[in-house]
């Protein structure tokens, strides 16, 4: 298995550390439980100041909005090739995060493709960019871990392989077709790339050829998003949906119960409960002394201190 290490940082002050930290975490458990498994590949995620990304982490630097359409996404720097993500902040980034963060891992070089039948009848077999969530990047799809979005993602089965579903929280219904607001590419035998766009309500339509010949140094996924510069700060800006409105309730009640099972529990073990919560909780058992053969009572402690002399004296 394949690991990156992600270091999510933040350039606005609108976010503080306790939000920064709470997206970091559930971004490592969408890794970790989700995706490692369906992908093969996997990543340390953690929260960090800009000023201290450690060294070899992958900067994912949410920032406030930039005038320049071809900023937000997936870039590497000019001087060493050093990839970096930049995400628009909104009330919603933890989505565009995630987004930006899964089809980070599945291709980091920007340009893994894959063949497959072409959705424009006549073209035969073309290349699919390996882009884990641009097929299914809508709010709609999205689903929670400890009460933050995230983005629903593609499974192999969407590029090819065997089996269902086509995507893990099953916003995709057909093979190498997107969901509402989500984008397929790929190359055709011309050498031109082609998207596949679907609309709010998921209709498709075909878009290009566009030619990805004087693209010079930028890489094709940095020229894919560029064709498509609203995606970012969509998903960061989207409203929540009623269905994850519930989603995020439920969860805060699952918090909640937790935190008060815990806290219960180590105020009883140290003494501090209340009486109704001491009233509640088992007695634990008093500890019966050990009884020896020889006679008396030896406490762990001093058993243990014989045992060891006993070792001692056998050794020499």
């Amino acid at each position: 298995m394949i690991h990156h290490y992600v270091a999510v940082t933040t350039l606005t002050d609108r976010i503080c550390p306790e939000e920064l930290a709470a997206v970091a975490a559930a971004l490592q458990c969408q890794v970790l439980r989700d995706f490692a498994a369906e992908w093969g590949v996997s990543a340390l995620v953690v929260a960090a100041r800009f000023e201290a990304i450690p060294a070899g982490y992958i900067p994912l630097i949410v920032h406030d909005t930039l005038e320049a359409d071809d900023a937000n996404g997936f870039h590497r720097t000019r001087t060493d090739d050093t990839p970096y993500v930049l995400v628009p902040y909104g009330p919603n980034w933890s989505l565009a995060a995630s987004h930006e963060l899964l089809r980070l891992l599945v291709n980091p070089s920007g340009s893994a493709r894959r063949s497959g039948p072409s959705c424009l009848p006549g073209q035969g077999t073309v290349e699919y960019l390996i882009d884990v969530c641009a097929a299914c990047p809508d709010v709609s799809a999205a689903y929670v871990i400890d009460g933050v979005v995230v983005s629903d993602f593609c499974t192999q089965a969407f590029f090819g392989e065997a089996g269902r579903p086509f995507s893990f929280a099953g916003s995709i219904t057909s093979r190498l077709a997107p969901a509402a607001n989500g984008v397929v590419s790929w190359l055709a035998d011309d050498a031109l790339l082609y998207q596949a766009r679907a609309d709010r309500q998921g209709r498709v339509r075909v878009h290009g050829g566009f030619s990805p010949a004087n693209r010079a140094r930028m890489l094709l996924r940095e020229l894919v998003d560029m064709l498509t510069p609203e995606r970012l700060p969509r998903l960061s800006s989207a409203p929540l949906t009623n269905r994850l409105l519930q989603a995020l309730q439920n969860d805060r009640r699952a918090r909640l119960a937790n935190l008060t099972r815990f806290q219960e529990d180590i105020a009883w073990r140290f003494g501090h409960a209340s009486a109704e919560v001491s009233e509640a909780m088992p007695r634990r058992p008093a500890r019966r002394p050990k009884f020896y053969a020889a006679g008396g009572v030896r406490s762990g402690q001093n058993l243990q201190s014989e045992e060891v002399a006993m070792t001692a004296r056998t050794a020499s």
